[in-house]
């Protein structure tokens, strides 16, 4: 710490006693001076921070808005085309994938559904929620890349040890192009 009217590194010694022995400061005016400084420093860190999180926040939404008009927009089939588009490009393969626990509860009434042999609706609603998660991941993979579209789509599901199962999808990004009235 520095003196506050010299500007002379301040010394173990100099505390004891309380004074600058270069200008005979009181040391108590230079710890307040100081915590002052501190105090400033800080809020100056807090208010940088604050203002990243705010442009974060910002760049966030601005990116969700983004996805969704684009997610909106993005034409999916099984097939390979599209009526009244051709496709100029194609991007490469996009995939989306997720695993999901089904949870004890639903187990069990999984197992009771299979006993009087009507649907299980916990694993129905698992497996709605769980694919419309991996045609997002997929959908903003291609638009990553470019697509306006995505052909070909296969959904894959898999179960694993215990109370575990996947889904994965899988298609083809595309850019797709409304034919011209001129062709």
């Amino acid at each position: 710490m520095k003196c506050v009217k010299c500007g002379a590194e301040l010394t173990s010694e100099m505390f004891a006693c309380g004074m600058c022995f270069s200008c005979g400061c009181s040391i108590s005016e230079s710890e307040e001076a100081f915590e002052i400084e501190q105090a400033r420093i800080k809020a100056e860190a807090d208010f940088a921070i604050q203002q990243q999180q705010e442009e974060l926040e910002r760049k966030s939404q601005e990116e969700q808005r983004m996805y969704a008009e684009r997610f909106k927009n993005h034409m999916l089939t099984t097939g390979f085309s599209f009526e009244g588009y051709h496709i100029s490009e194609y991007l490469g393969i996009v995939t989306g994938e997720t695993i999901m626990g089904t949870g004890y509860f639903s187990d069990l009434s999984a197992s009771i559904s299979d006993l009087f042999g009507v649907e299980a609706s916990e694993y129905s609603e698992k497996l709605r929620a769980a694919k419309q998660a991996v045609l997002k991941i997929m959908i903003k993979n291609s638009t990553d890349l470019g697509g306006n579209a995505i052909i070909g789509i296969s959904y894959e599901l898999m179960t694993f040890s215990g109370n575990m199962m996947g889904v994965s999808v899988t298609g083809t990004a595309v850019r797709a192009e409304k034919y011209s009235d001129n062709a």
